[in-house]
């Protein structure tokens, strides 16, 4: 989860260095497991980080590493979410189009008829 939130955090323009204090206010988590987690992450080339000791305070951002393996987390995490919205639907949605790949009059996603 930590590579995901901070993969969102950097797409979202949070910055690519954020303190680790940021990170624990978007996880179910305390402070002890998260400083453990980022170490290890660290150790694991996932992670770098400014300052030492790793703490609260220190800012963190993904390795180009990391930001790999977190966009590949978080495309599959959200893959289901990731869809056309209203009116883009393609011939392949099960809920606007036939077997046959006509467009159903009924649609239920109320798309623009094709």
């Amino acid at each position: 989860e930590i590579l995901q939130v901070m993969y969102w955090m950097d797409g979202e323009n949070f910055g690519n260095w954020i303190p680790a204090k940021q990170i624990l206010t978007l996880l179910n988590t305390n402070s002890h497991n998260l400083l453990y987690h980022l170490t290890k992450l660290t150790a694991e080339g996932y992670l770098e980080f400014e300052g030492e000791p790793l703490e609260e305070t220190s800012l963190i951002c993904l390795s180009k590493m990391g930001k790999k393996e977190a966009g590949g987390r978080f495309s599959e995490a959200f893959q289901g979410l990731q869809k056309a919205g209203h009116g883009e639907c393609g011939p392949d949605c099960e809920f606007c189009y036939g077997t046959d790949g006509v467009k159903l009059d009924n649609c239920v996603h109320n798309c623009d008829h094709h």
